[in-house]
């Protein structure tokens, strides 16, 4: 195995503020990617002392980029994004503050778009029991709280019942 020549202090400096140049860092993140490069802890805090004064780390924006990009792109409900959030070890307060921020509007429009998905991709769709539950335990993989779920699902299946009876 190659051995790696350890940080110093600047180049440390350097490292992490081009990682957070590129995109959002948090300080567990970038304080286990120094320790991997043998950089003392007291060098280590120094470095995220600056990087905080420089405002090139910022673990409340961090939670926040990562909640949004998760909810939008990857599809992902509250749940999960807290227990990803948590497993970057980021402050409670932290995860709390970017929970707070995402809206409701647009955390039922994602919830909605995965259902329809799973939907789609369902044989028998919403009309039996056995197809509702498979979807609803999707969902709730994917993170998202049971009653939003059930409510969706509740939605689209009176939708399509109305679109039926229209058509009738």
């Amino acid at each position: 195995m190659k051995r790696t020549k350890p940080f110093t202090y600047n180049e440390a400096l350097s490292f992490t503020a081009g990682l957070c140049a590129k995109c959002e860092q948090c300080t567990p993140d970038l304080r286990k990617k120094m320790s991997a490069r043998n950089l003392p802890a007291g060098d280590i805090d120094r470095v995220i002392r600056e990087l905080e004064r420089m405002n090139f780390v910022d673990d409340d924006r961090f939670a926040r980029a990562y909640a949004h990009d998760k909810l939008v792109f990857s599809g992902w409900g509250r749940k999960k994004i807290i227990q990803g959030l948590w497993a970057k070890r980021l402050p409670k307060s932290s995860i709390d503050q970017a929970m707070d921020e995402i809206e409701e509007e647009e955390y039922t429009d994602v919830a909605t778009r995965v259902i329809q998905s799973k939907i789609r991709m369902s044989k028998d769709g919403v009309s039996t029991y056995e197809s509702k539950l498979k979807i609803l335990k999707y969902a709730m993989q994917r993170g998202f709280e049971c009653a939003v779920v059930s409510r969706i699902i509740n939605d689209i299946a009176r939708r399509i019942r109305e679109e039926e009876s229209e058509n009738n």
